[in-house]
């Protein structure tokens, strides 16, 4: 996922602890893989290279991921869009389950995805393991919490303000719930594409979303940083979100 996981894994039976978390390991390692645009073995590079000159089979997966990913540019008036560039000149065959960009500019990436989506993955290791209690990071912007704190009812998690990091911007507490958090670094300003105007968002500004889901949370989080403000009201109607956090600096 290029970046940093942290898990606390909160079990009386540390062997039962040591093979959840080989086994996320191993989850998050071939989600990687799957979701790498970089690899040349991966399909997803070799969607990339070919799906503009003819349709191309997707496998299960990823073919669902395609779905969801189209439900949710909609869902965000085109906000989160994984061409970014035009997500609707993706066309995806459900019959023949195949793939074809009819623009030889497009190319997939599931960066504001992949993360989200792998928190749901080790949620179900985690539950299959019989595992109720845990707080799981992936470089402090997307979180899943399982449980409450040992100590306490939630697990309370502090927004940081990057252009001052002894500064908390707020503190949400979560308790069977996720986390994502948006927005442009000191050293990473332009990460963030608008696909409808196809300029990176330079703006000063941090986006955090609680909800149950942690892909709803990571897609919404990132749609709403670059979203105009006249439209956040229409766009989060469509998600069932706990509470969603702007911050401007």
């Amino acid at each position: 996922m290029g970046t940093r996981l942290d898990a606390l894994i909160v079990n009386p039976n540390k062997n039962v602890s040591m093979q959840c978390w080989l086994d996320i390991e191993a989850e998050v390692s071939r989600l990687s893989k799957l979701f790498n645009k970089f690899d040349e073995n991966s399909e997803l590079y070799t969607i990339n290279k070919q799906a503009a000159h003819s349709p191309l089979f997707v496998s299960d997966e990823l073919w669902s991921v395609f779905i969801d990913c189209k439900r949710y540019h909609s869902m965000t008036l085109g906000y989160f869009d994984i061409s970014l560039s035009n997500y609707t000149k993706v066309s995806l065959d459900s019959v023949k389950q195949t793939v074809f960009f009819q623009d030889e500019g497009i190319q997939l990436d599931l960066g504001a995805f992949g993360k989200g989506y792998a928190l749901e993955r080790i949620r179900n290791i985690l539950l299959l393991n019989k595992i109720n209690c845990a707080l799981i990071n992936f470089g402090n912007s997307s979180v899943l919490a399982l449980g409450s704190h040992p100590f306490g009812d939630s697990w309370p998690i502090g927004i940081e303000d990057p252009y001052n990091p002894q500064n908390t911007l707020g503190v949400v507490e979560l308790k069977d719930s996720t986390l994502s958090t948006s927005g442009n670094m000191p050293s990473h300003t332009k990460h963030i594409l608008d696909p409808h105007t196809g300029v990176y968002s330079e703006v000063r500004k941090i986006v955090s979303v609680k909800a149950s889901n942690a892909v709803d949370a990571e897609v919404l989080s990132t749609s709403l940083m670059i979203a105009p403000e006249d439209t956040i009201t229409a766009i989060t109607s469509s998600f069932v979100v706990d509470e969603y956090l702007l911050f401007n600096l």
